[in-house]
């Protein structure tokens, strides 16, 4: 491969890492991996204009895989957020790294754009990356998660992430989150997209769960097995739009002394006041 070629490659798909630290602390944004693509975000500012896919910044702490191997890495950080009640990439970044850019390298309050139809967010380069955790929030619910993305849409490129369509009808913003695990110090990836209200159905998706109030628990992370030091393996291509949690309503009692049927509703994990 001509060298010039093999420099751009690498110029877009690694990064430089600087010396690491001892303590915590946040660097910042170097060549990334990627961005969603659908619903479109926009560049924050000129420098931003053309191409937002870098990391909103980097940290070091080697303590969130422990002694884990890199294809486990993201176990290491599912444990490590339990350990210390972290309840989401979100949760994590705006209580370990405050100083990170909201919306990394885009714009806060962008165009308004449309859902995507389909009930998926499009990334360009999630399955053929670095393995760790990636959610998308739709205001303040979160409507998809998984601990490890790579490896959950591995060969997948561009990558289709299943959203709650009926959720996110109402809100007025899209963010992406993800984790990605490479090398010390990792990267943090966020993408915020503005919505305009628009483009979802007016009943639920076949990747929709049903809403309802606030749920009060936290939520339970799953895993998907991929090989040790490899995210390109065949990995479970199944949707993994947010579990609904269901609960019972209480039977009431018409005055005629018959018992009306019991109802159920479904809760949407929101984030952790």
């Amino acid at each position: 491969m001509h060298w010039s070629r093999r420099f751009l490659l690498h110029l877009l798909h690694c990064s430089f890492y600087p010396k690491q630290h001892e303590s915590t602390s946040f660097h910042p944004p170097a060549a990334g991996h990627g961005n969603i693509f659908k619903p479109n975000p926009e560049g924050a500012g000129k420098a931003y204009r053309w191409y937002f896919g870098g990391p909103a910044g980097s940290i070091d702490m080697p303590e969130l895989v422990g002694k884990s191997t890199y294809g486990e890495y993201y176990q290491g950080v599912d444990n490590w957020f339990t350990a210390n009640n972290v309840d989401s990439v979100k949760d994590f970044v705006q209580t370990y790294v405050q100083d990170i850019p909201e919306c990394g390298n885009t714009k806060k309050n962008g165009t308004p754009r449309p859902l995507p139809s389909d009930g998926y967010v499009k990334h360009d380069s999630l399955g053929n990356s670095h393995p760790g955790p990636c959610e998308v929030w739709c205001d303040d619910t979160r409507v998809f998660h998984d601990a490890n993305c790579a490896g959950k849409f591995a060969g997948e490129v561009p990558t289709k992430i299943p959203i709650d369509l009926k959720t996110c009808k109402p809100a007025s913003e899209l963010v992406f989150y993800w984790l990605a695990l490479h090398v010390q110090p990792w990267q943090v990836y966020i993408n915020c997209v503005a919505l305009d209200g628009a483009g979802a159905p007016g009943s639920s998706s076949k990747n929709s769960t049903s809403t309802a109030s606030k749920a009060t628990t936290a939520p339970t992370y799953t895993f998907d097995e991929i090989d040790e030091g490899s995210v390109g393996d065949d990995a479970d291509q199944g949707e993994a739009a947010e579990t609904p949690v269901s609960t019972n309503a209480p039977e009431t009692q018409a005055p005629t002394a018959t018992t009306a049927p019991s109802t159920s509703s479904s809760k949407c994990l929101r984030r952790r006041a």
